[in-house]
């Protein structure tokens, strides 16, 4: 079988249940997306980590004393042959709050802020509402493009972002 275009080197911290976490899912769609976007081979390190973590990393890298839902952090750099795309970091207990409160499955809720990560990694903004919607409409074509339909509410966000 033929290495993917995109490596994923996930790491998950101690402070989340490792069985909770759908390591092939988040694999295999973050190299999809990746795949409709480029054709360089390349490399990107993903850490699946809990709030008191992500607020550590964000007050380090951009001054904000809270959790967040995912940090992207773009590198550029050459390993392996393999362009290194950067490293994201996800709170998985932002992603179950989130998805317990608008009813979408955890999976979805954790690969949509993971897809989020790697769309910055690629260069995307989200600093203005237009931004937002364009990236959160490519998470969901991601998604659908990997064979999973988001969820209702999921899409719901989608069409408020491109209100605002």
């Amino acid at each position: 079988m033929a290495e993917p275009l995109l490596l994923v080197n996930l790491l998950v911290s101690p402070m989340v249940d490792e069985s909770s976490v759908p390591a092939d899912l988040l694999r295999g769609c973050l190299s999809c997306a990746y795949a409709g976007k480029r054709k360089k081979p390349a490399v990107m390190d993903l850490l699946i980590t809990g709030d008191p973590e992500i607020t550590k990393l964000n007050r380090r890298h951009l001054g904000k004393d809270e959790a967040t839902d995912v940090l992207a952090f773009d590198d550029g750099e050459m390993e392996d042959d393999r362009l290194r795309l950067g490293d994201v970091a996800v709170s998985a207990d932002t992603a179950r709050r989130e998805a317990d409160r608008r009813g979408v499955p955890f999976d979805q809720e954790l690969l949509f802020y993971t897809l989020h990560g790697l769309l910055h990694l690629l260069g995307m903004r989200d600093d203005l509402s237009s931004d937002r919607a364009k990236m959160h409409a490519l998470q969901a074509k991601a998604m659908r493009d990997f064979g999973i339909e988001p969820a209702a509410e999921l899409v719901t966000r989608l069409e408020e972002d491109q209100d605002e």
